[in-house]
């Protein structure tokens, strides 16, 4: 006579014959140890998988959000340059300074302009050349004075009095200038 305990029953997942006593019922179904396990090993990992999908998703996200503050940051920024850029711009234009017009002189009736401008021509050229002056008035253009200055030279007498002295004397005044070493 068997006992209760030693009667057998058909597992529903893999169809073995399995006790009774250990036999194990889910969801109305009757299984073996092993179906249970691979059951549970099958459930686990769609939790698993579906937890990973999740932190997958989450991560996404808070990527996602960290790259549009770091792209409105960049756009601040970007903005704030320009912004700075402009001001810089429009500043400059306020302070730009007005445009020198030129004047024309008659070089013939300013005799003492010509004459100035004749020796900062020479002090140039004295600095260019260790504080030596020029045989002529003429080796000064067109470095040191325009071309179109050449001809009213004529109406000084230069005199190379040493190598860094000289002097220079308009021809139609009587008086002499003279300009020894002194910077000029």
């Amino acid at each position: 006579m068997t006992s209760d305990l030693d009667q057998y029953t058909t597992c529903d997942g893999c169809g073995k014959s399995i006790l009774v006593k250990c036999a194990i019922e889910d969801d109305g179904r009757i299984l073996c140890g092993d179906c249970v396990v691979q059951k549970t090993d099958k459930e686990v990992k769609n939790v698993e998988e579906l937890l990973e999908k999740e932190r997958k998703e989450k991560y996404a996200q808070e990527k996602d959000l960290i790259v549009k503050k770091q792209r409105l940051r960049a756009v601040i920024v970007l903005i704030a340059c320009l912004a700075v850029f402009a001001l810089v711009q429009f500043f400059n234009q306020l302070n730009k300074p007005e445009p020198v017009s030129s004047t024309q002189i008659d070089l013939q009736s300013n005799p003492e302009t010509l004459r100035t401008m004749i020796t900062f021509a020479l002090h140039d050229y004295k600095n260019d050349h260790q504080g030596k002056v020029p045989n002529s008035l003429t080796e000064l253009t067109p470095n040191y004075l325009q071309m179109e200055i050449k001809p009213f030279l004529t109406e000084f007498i230069y005199k190379k009095t040493g190598e860094t002295t000289f002097q220079i004397s308009e021809k139609t005044v009587s008086t002499e200038g003279e300009n020894k070493d002194d910077g000029n």
